[in-house]
């Protein structure tokens, strides 16, 4: 639902116990309801312990280079486990 609730964009992600990771594709993909203007690719990375309110974004930190490497692996995965389509594919 591309900011259809809260002017969110579109994305998908992983969480463990201890990081959030997220890509926001922001495509519509003709969702009913879904805002129709694509918006940027953004990827967003949280240490839980450190942040559990969510307010430092540390996807660009090259001290968590391992984890949003990991975490990106485990994502892809589970798309291939799920057989969900790379987004950006439809454009």
């Amino acid at each position: 639902m591309h900011r259809a609730h809260f002017n969110v964009a579109s994305h998908f992600g992983i969480r463990t116990p201890k990081h959030k990771l997220i890509y926001y594709y922001g495509l519509p993909l003709e969702a009913k309801g879904a805002q129709p203007e694509p918006t940027p690719p953004e990827w967003e990375l949280f240490d839980l312990g450190k942040d559990p309110a969510e307010m430092n974004n540390v996807y660009a930190d090259p001290a968590y280079t391992e984890t949003r490497r990991k975490l990106s692996e485990q994502l892809f995965e589970l798309q291939k486990q799920y057989e969900d389509t790379d987004p950006l594919s439809k454009l």
